[in-house]
């Protein structure tokens, strides 16, 4: 997907100073900070679409479900870019589903590690952006992006050299952008979005440009 400038997503929301990652209040935070973007990480754990990033057997009842995130987006009016990572392989029609019943007009993207869910969000839709969660490319994201599951791969900035082995033709988000040096470099370079932990940081470094 590309966007109409270089962006700045805030990764699993706002969440230094003792807010949770993953949050409402995370998210409401990177709002309230003017965050372009959002990136968030969704699991379906006992039936239900979860905010949470580690897979594992942590009690889940108390933890923000995914359609309450989505209330939040309606009820702050924010549009900005919403870039939606799907946790394991089982769920995909479930947020699909959620997502489209919101019927938000921000720009997103929907992306995971796993293959099947980009091949259950294209057989349901043709046209919705979906990225390909990778540390770094393979022979897999020249496939997927051939048959036009995907339309770019997001990598890990750590394995940066070898973006030269991922599709030449698509674009990346790099993540997790924390370190000064870095934000530095990329927010001088022709990267489509940065996500990271300190959106003030990124923005700091943009406007110095």
């Amino acid at each position: 997907m590309h966007l109409s400038k270089q962006t700045i997503i805030a990764h699993r929301g706002v969440h230094d100073h003792g807010t949770p990652e993953n949050s409402l209040a995370a998210f409401q935070r990177a709002i309230d900070m003017d965050a372009e973007g959002l990136e968030l990480d969704v699991q379906l754990a006992n039936h239900r679409l979860v905010l949470k990033h580690d897979i594992n057997e942590e009690e889940t009842a108390n933890l923000p479900t995914f359609q309450e995130f989505l209330n939040l987006i309606k009820a702050s009016k924010y549009h900005g870019f919403l870039l939606i990572e799907l946790k394991g392989s089982e769920g995909a029609k479930e947020l699909y589903q959620q997502l489209q019943e919101a019927a938000l007009d921000n720009e997103l993207m929907l992306q995971s590690f796993w293959e099947r869910p980009l091949r259950e969000w294209r057989a349901l839709d043709k046209e919705i952006p979906i990225g390909y969660l990778r540390h770094y490319p393979n022979r897999l994201s020249w496939q997927l992006a051939k048959n036009k599951i995907i339309q770019q791969v997001n990598l890990d900035y750590r394995y940066a050299p070898l973006r030269i082995f991922s599709p030449w033709w698509l674009p990346t988000y790099w993540w997790t952008i924390n370190r000064p040096s870095v934000t530095w470099l990329l927010m001088h370079t022709a990267v489509s979005a940065i996500i990271t932990d300190n959106i003030s940081q990124a923005l700091k470094y943009r406007r110095r440009k």
